[in-house]
């Protein structure tokens, strides 16, 4: 009698905690973008041309009952690279490696950071959801005043909003998102953002102008805008040679396209991680495979991985990614240096 209590109690607490996060989730979706239907937008949803598109419900339950996640080592002491110049000089380009997909892209004048954050988890709750692993590599307040705040999508893992705000309200930069961004982040305490479509142009300065591409991804923060804004990754335009952040994506032929209209690229922010298992991943996450691919077709002189290394987000460890991308630069015959793998941290000269 006492353990059909047990269980009947048990079973009360985990309906409530379900029921109190789905209606967390419900109330924590992102306003939905109103515009003019295109070839990726149907009205109401953004879609991945070609059809593309993460799997549904019962492969999810499929990976979560069959998962063999790869071994992760918290690292629990803070371990900070040194703090960045303030400016680097005209024709002058450097990165540094904050962690995950966070940058700091100097060049032409500007300090660019790209889907900045800074919290212990990526999730709406800080008690549950993927844990950093690693601490920031840059303390927040050795970020050299910040000019351009690039947005790629509205994920937890991207957009953290705590972190935007300490950016926009320290250094008031100017802030570019994809198409119904903007509306979030006006409603959160970090006005004046500028929405973007794919192709759309922003001019930053004499010689710096943004372009909004595209991606393969999808978005949603909450149960009620799947998909209700676009996602987007961005090329700096420079007299001095571009640079490409690709934001989060799977593989598609589009970025022979991208290669073919802007580059040769002077550097490429690539994604390699959260790519296991890849029959579940692939629609919206590359493989070191394939982000050895994507710096081929988009002509990259010099390329930089990222969103690897900071959370667990799949089945890959912390070391897959980079012990694949390593396999696929030496199968490929492409020297090692040719595709950068930072530590958080660090940054360095492009040349």
């Amino acid at each position: 009698m006492l353990l059909k209590i047990l269980a009947i109690l048990l079973a009360l607490v985990v309906a409530f905690v379900l029921i109190a996060v789905c209606i967390g989730y419900f109330f924590l979706s992102a306003p939905n973008y109103n515009g003019p239907v295109s070839d990726h937008f149907d009205g109401k949803q953004f879609i991945n041309p070609g059809g593309a598109k993460p799997n549904g419900f019962p492969e999810l339950i499929k990976w979560m009952t069959n998962r063999q996640r790869g071994p992760w080592e918290e690292v629990r002491e803070e371990r900070y690279g040194p703090k960045p110049p303030q400016r680097v000089g005209s024709g002058e380009l450097r990165v540094t490696f904050v962690n995950h997909s966070t940058f700091l892209i100097q060049m032409d004048g500007l300090n660019i950071l790209t889907d900045p954050i800074y919290l212990r988890r990526v999730s709406p709750f800080q008690w549950i959801g993927p844990k950093r692993m690693r601490s920031p590599g840059i303390r927040f307040d050795d970020l050299p005043k910040i000019d351009l705040l690039l947005l790629s999508h509205n994920h937890w893992d991207h957009l953290e909003i705590s972190t935007v705000r300490r950016v926009v309200e320290r250094d008031h930069p100017r802030v570019l998102t994809p198409l119904g961004v903007k509306q979030f982040l006006d409603e959160n305490g970090a006005p004046g953002a500028t929405d973007l479509d794919w192709g759309d142009e922003a001019n930053i300065n004499d010689s710096l102008t943004v372009v909004c591409v595209r991606a393969q991804h999808f978005s949603g923060r909450g149960m009620a805008d799947r998909d209700a804004t676009l996602w987007a990754g961005y090329v700096l335009k420079s007299p001095h040679g571009n640079v490409y952040f690709t934001g989060d994506s799977g593989y598609g032929s589009f970025f022979k396209e991208t290669g073919a209209h802007y580059g040769p690229f002077r550097l490429a922010i690539i994604p390699i991680g959260a790519y296991k298992p890849e029959w579940f991943m692939s629609p919206i996450h590359c493989s070191p495979k394939e982000a050895v691919q994507i710096h081929l077709d988009v002509r990259s002189n010099q390329s930089l991985a990222c969103h690897f290394g900071t959370f667990p987000l799949a089945d890959d460890s912390y070391l897959d990614p980079i012990a694949d991308l390593k396999t696929v630069l030496q199968t490929q015959q492409i020297p090692a240096e040719r595709f950068w793998i930072f530590e958080e941290g660090e940054g360095r000269m492009v040349k």
